[in-house]
């Protein structure tokens, strides 16, 4: 079980490295913080998960997932709960939460079959919400969400036939509906990243863990790497929360200036530091926050960690970090 553990102290990590990566344009970071979470809550985040991501991986290796009464929504639910409650602070990690707790009980699963193929954990963890996914797994998820009070989830939104989160009555009607995760992600996936990624079998996570991989290759330096992998996938797909809070236009503009600036990084990366400084500022001082592509960052890391196992940091030896004094 040993070996379990240290599995989930990898998953865990992600969250903690991905806040720390630095200036990612709009989001929280070690020099930048909203008034609701503090660059420390996120790390408390990421110590508080390793418990429960264990949790997620022992039940995967001990192969009951059928008879359970809830796989991975209580997961969800105790990481988001720890966090606030530990930290005092909002929310920290609904979104990468959801993305790692089925990837911990996956992990178990492939770890129970003697090995674990990292290009195939992304699968193996849709096909769990899919197929062993309960009732009880998507009132945990909700218990989650109003504990996390994100912004854009409102009492007045159209949720069609599923009961809406701010509903009294959830717990009830999701029971008697009998009413899986799946259902709810499928449905939230038209317009939230973070369910199409479980959805789709997180694709996006395993691309980007490979893009991780290739940058470390080509300059060791584990910072510029998440910050234009970051960038990488922010200029090719529209951030779901930016449109939620702030519009189509915001976030198309948005993608945009990814675009431009990642073509700078990949080349010039003090010229592309000056020019992060100063975006991040602006986006800060707008409001205009992409956090379900840091979400997605969170899974990536833990994926391209929990293929290297040791020496993350470093492709080879030696590692070059570049510290630039703000402005």
């Amino acid at each position: 079980m040993d070996k379990l553990y240290r599995y989930a102290e990898l998953l865990s990590l992600g969250i903690a490295l991905e806040v720390s990566a630095y200036p990612k344009i709009g989001n929280v970071h070690r020099y930048r913080w909203f008034f609701d979470t503090l660059y420390e809550d996120f790390l408390i985040a990421s110590s508080t998960s390793v418990h429960y991501l264990y949790i997620g991986i022992v039940r995967g290796y001990r192969d009951r997932l059928r008879e359970m009464k809830k796989v991975f929504g209580d997961i969800v639910f105790n990481i988001v709960r720890d966090s606030i409650d530990i930290s005092g602070g909002g929310n920290t990690c609904l979104g990468s939460s959801l993305l790692l707790s089925p990837i911990s009980v996956a992990i178990g699963s492939m770890a129970r079959e003697g090995s674990i193929d990292i290009d195939m954990v992304g699968y193996r963890a849709r096909d769990i919400v899919r197929d062993f996914g309960k009732p009880l797994d998507t009132v945990y998820i909700y218990r989650a969400i109003r504990i996390a009070k994100p912004s854009y989830i409102r009492a007045e939104d159209i949720t069609g036939e599923l009961p809406n989160v701010w509903d009294n009555r959830y717990r009830r009607k999701i029971i008697e509906q009998s009413i899986a995760p799946w259902t709810i992600l499928e449905y939230s996936s038209r317009n939230d990243i973070v369910a199409r990624e479980i959805i789709e079998g997180f694709p996006r996570s395993l691309e980007l863990s490979k893009h991780i991989d290739r940058r470390l290759e080509t300059h060791n330096d584990w910072n510029r790497a998440i910050v234009e992998t970051y960038l990488y996938q922010l200029s090719r797909e529209l951030d779901t929360l930016i449109i939620r809070k702030k519009g189509l236009e915001i976030a198309e503009k948005v993608m945009n200036i990814a675009k431009e600036l990642y073509s700078i990084c990949i080349d010039r990366w003090s010229q592309c530091l000056e020019k992060l400084y100063r975006i991040d500022e602006e986006f800060h001082r707008n409001g205009i926050n992409p956090g379900s592509t840091a979400d997605i960052i969170v899974s990536s890391i833990a994926l391209y960690i929990l293929k290297k196992k040791k020496r993350i940091l470093r492709s080879n030896n030696k590692i070059f970090y570049s510290i630039s004094k703000l402005e």
